[in-house]
């Protein structure tokens, strides 16, 4: 969703990786496979990647950053996995002319994580590298209708050793106040504020606006027993929802996740018009349903794999995979829009100022990195950045 989100802006895309073969299936659907290596990350090196780029990103897995993980942190064998793409982007950095930029995501949880710990860590590495550093929360609801609260580490490249602008200390939204605490606490990082514009007010797409018209016979709606008990099952402020529903209050839809309380599954509707955040569909609570009450009677389904992606802001994705392998492509996605709007303005537009100021960041490459990170491809010897 990256590629899809910058290309329109100029950006071209010469490398992509991803561990999971379903992904690379509906990757190679939309662009070709020509750029896209299938593989571990830690199996990685520079030697696999091509000459002479601009900005590399990633969006790692967030089940230990998670409210709703482990909360094992960087430490955890899935959040983990940004260390090795840290080690590549320092190879990149000692051994050829470094990127410009860097674009990390992740759930809003990796702010917190061990105290604040774990994003420090990776910013350290970041600055050790002559990067300065902007920490932003973008919430997919400013551009479609759907709930995804997301950090953003934004980073720049500057001059060796140059000065840089410290980051203001008053709250906005793209940098509410647990990111200025952050700061706060960390007065040594080279963390600045990109000038970026104010972001758009909340969409006024609505849910109604991405849904598909399935007809009432389709196989994916539940029997009406089935609604029947988990509407029965419902705490008294979800039936409410219900009921506001059937008298046609937020279009007449909602979407719904499966919880388990108190020992039993029941279902929580959202009290507004936007969807909840899109997850994968792994375990019982993970997948998104719809409750449509606009023939005047409830009825559920799971969003299907097409509402997925108008959700995220990809309506034109092919899409030749069925909606549970759908589900997993987009609900580990990031949201077009936002992120398109991010690197329009914080890597498109000219951003001197936050480079250059009062503050200053020395510490040293060799210092943060004393032993040598992969630096070349799978199957050449790794040749040592420190000796």
């Amino acid at each position: 969703m990256v590629r899809e989100a910058i290309e329109p802006l100029g950006w071209k895309c010469v490398f992509a990786n991803d561990i999971a073969p379903r992904k690379e299936e509906m990757y190679r659907r939309r662009f070709g496979g020509d750029h896209f290596l299938l593989g571990d990350i830690h199996d990685l090196g520079v030697g696999d990647l091509p000459p002479g780029l601009d900005l590399v990103t990633a969006s790692f897995p967030c089940i230990d950053l998670s409210l709703a993980g482990n909360r094992a942190g960087l430490a955890g064998r899935h959040s983990g996995t940004i260390w090795p793409f840290l080690d590549i982007v320092t190879a990149l950095c000692m051994q050829r002319i470094p990127p410009s930029a860097v674009l990390l995501e992740n759930v809003t949880g990796f702010l917190t994580s061990r105290g604040g710990a774990d994003l420090a860590k990776v910013c350290r590495r970041l600055a050790a590298v002559d990067y300065v550093i902007d920490v932003l929360f973008v919430d997919a609801r400013w551009f479609r209708p759907q709930s995804r609260p997301r950090l953003f580490v934004a980073a720049k490249q500057r001059e060796r050793g140059g000065p840089w602008q410290p980051a203001d200390s008053r709250p906005s939204r793209v940098r509410p106040a647990a990111v200025r605490r952050f700061e706060a606490a960390h007065p040594k990082l080279p963390l600045v504020d990109l000038p970026l514009p104010a972001p758009p007010a909340e969409t006024t797409d609505t849910l109604v606006s991405v849904l598909e018209n399935l007809p009432p016979d389709d196989s994916r709606w539940w029997p009406e027993d089935r609604v029947a008990d988990l509407v029965a099952e419902m705490a008294p402020p979800n039936r409410c929802r219900v009921k506001e529903l059937l008298a046609g209050e937020r279009d007449g839809v909602a979407t719904m996740y499966r919880r388990r309380r108190h020992g039993r599954t029941v279902g929580e509707l959202r009290p507004d018009r936007l969807a909840g955040c899109l997850r994968t569909p792994q375990g019982g609570s993970s997948v998104q349903f719809l409750v449509d009450c606009r023939s005047g009677a409830p009825r559920i389904r799971p969003l299907t794999g097409r509402e997925y992606a108008r959700l995220q802001g990809a309506d034109s994705f092919p899409i030749k995979v069925n909606d549970r392998q759908a589900r997993l492509g987009f609900g580990d996605a990031v949201c077009v829009q936002a992120v398109r709007w991010l690197v329009h303005h914080a890597f498109d537009s000219d951003n001197r100022a936050a480079l250059s100021g009062a503050g200053a960041f020395r510490e040293t490459a060799a210092v943060q990195y004393p032993y040598a990170p992969p630096t070349s491809g799978r199957d050449k010897p790794q040749r040592p950045l420190f000796k």
